[in-house]
């Protein structure tokens, strides 16, 4: 089915109104995506119902054959950050057989999207140092007309647990990417009688310190990148010293940066860069060659790469308020300097907990509940794909997941990097785990026979 024809028959659907608790009317988002959108009010401070209210804004995507199955398929949007409305026509083609018999939900997370989304002003110039960034945060944080305390994980997803009962459902099964699946687990703890199944996608378990390890799971995903390069005969002739060439370029930029069309190329700035790459199968082929001809003297490849922006982008409140205060996201210095030592990252992990560290220290806490501190139990139906090369999320920040998770499964992607859902046959996978409402017995040998993009 073509997705045009998905988009029509989809729309043929929809009603001028839900006959739920959220009056819905006919929307096109994104990409034409056609669907019913409506807004839902939540109070600010949820332990103050009576107080400041936000507006939440709501898609439904409906059924192709007008819903026979009552459980919708909830996407949380990854981030923190992440638009879920936004996302409709990705989430579309990647859940188009989800679609055939259930509604897909998106719901922007407050602070993001059009659900009271709160941004700083972007800096007039570049603010480089702690000093300087804590007086930018200070600013934004004075100038709010909201409370940030109250736009962490928790309420977001009681809000979304609001939403769902709002909209009639009784049992949803839940998709999150990312920081999209750490959310999931969040709502597992919270709201377990309204999960029927849940997909943690390219996810961290609560209890493992995902930005202190960065530089190391960075550095891991590199060399098992390049060592599949040095494993294919063609790409093994074109870079005889696949192996070291990428580590040799950020040593060289960190003895003297270098200069490419008034740019000044430095190791920190290069080595985010090769992270970046390094997050999908389609950028991790680019990477032998680009440190292959950096090597060599030709910087074009690098500097294509590499981000030419003078100053940060506006920073959203809602991931400030998240990373500040929740206890999965810490960030200590010293902790991450010392894991990151001895890798490609190092600089540049070793600069983000700095900045890091000065922007939290502008920025007012949220009271987070203990269970966060730990791993979620759940005796649901819990499928966990994963990517072999993801240098963020691999797969040993899920390890041993079924002693709090006995119903769970972990799939990983050889050569997948952050974000596997969309890859080879993963997304029928998925598909079909929720059909069935259990992982056991799912075959997943298709995954096997995936091969990554070959190399440049």
């Amino acid at each position: 089915m073509t997705l045009a024809l998905a988009a029509l028959l989809a729309f043929a659907s929809i009603g001028a109104a839900s006959p739920t608790g959220i009056p819905l009317e006919r929307c096109t988002l994104a990409g034409g995506v056609e669907a019913r959108c409506g807004t839902f009010t939540v109070p600010e401070n949820r332990t103050q119902p009576d107080g400041r209210t936000i507006s939440l804004r709501v898609a439904v995507l409906p059924a192709r054959d007008g819903g026979t199955k009552p459980d919708p398929l909830v996407y949380i949007a990854g981030g923190p950050g992440g638009s879920a409305v936004a996302a409709a026509l990705p989430v579309l083609t990647t859940f188009s057989e989800t679609l055939e018999s259930r509604d897909i939900v998106l719901v922007d997370q407050r602070g993001t999207g059009h659900s009271n989304r709160l941004a700083c002003a972007r800096p007039s110039s570049p603010i480089v140092t702690p000093a300087a960034i804590r007086v930018y945060v200070r600013s934004c944080m004075a100038k709010l007309n909201a409370d940030p305390r109250q736009y962490t994980t928790e309420p977001a997803m009681d809000d979304l647990a609001d939403v769902i009962r709002a909209l009639g459902y009784r049992q949803v099964n839940l998709y999150g990417g990312s920081y999209g699946a750490t959310a999931a687990q969040y709502f597992l703890a919270q709201h377990p009688e309204l999960v029927r199944t849940a997909i943690l996608d390219s996810g961290t378990l609560l209890d493992v310190p995902i930005f202190e390890l960065w530089g190391r799971n960075g550095h891991r995903a590199l060399r098992a990148i390049l060592e599949r390069c040095a494993g294919s005969r063609a790409c093994k002739a074109r870079y005889p010293r696949v192996r070291e060439e990428a580590f040799e370029l950020i040593t060289a930029l960190r003895r003297k940066p270098a200069r490419f069309r008034g740019r000044l190329m430095r190791a920190a700035a290069a080595a985010d860069a090769i992270q970046s790459l390094t997050r999908s199968p389609a950028g991790a082929a680019k990477i032998p060659r680009i440190a292959h001809r950096a090597r060599l003297g030709d910087w074009a490849p690098l500097a294509r790469a590499v981000p030419n922006a003078d100053a940060p982008g506006p920073a959203q409140v809602m991931y400030l308020s998240i990373v500040c205060s929740e206890p999965w996201a810490r960030r200590d210095p010293k902790r991450t300097a010392l894991a990151s030592r001895g890798t490609y990252l190092a600089d540049t992990t070793r600069l983000e907990a700095t900045v890091f560290a000065a922007a939290c220290s502008a920025v007012p806490k949220a009271d987070q509940p203990a269970w966060s501190k730990a791993r979620v139990r759940s005796d649901k139906p819990v499928l966990l794909t994963m990517g072999g090369s993801d240098p963020q999320d691999p797969p040993s920040n899920v390890a041993n997941a079924a002693r709090e998770l006995p119903n769970s499964r972990t799939v990983v992607v050889p050569g997948g990097g952050h974000g596997v859902v969309q890859l080879w046959c993963i997304s029928r996978l998925t598909y079909e785990f929720v059909e069935r409402g259990t992982a056991v017995g799912l075959d997943t040998r298709c995954v096997s026979r995936y091969r990554p993009p070959p190399f440049r």
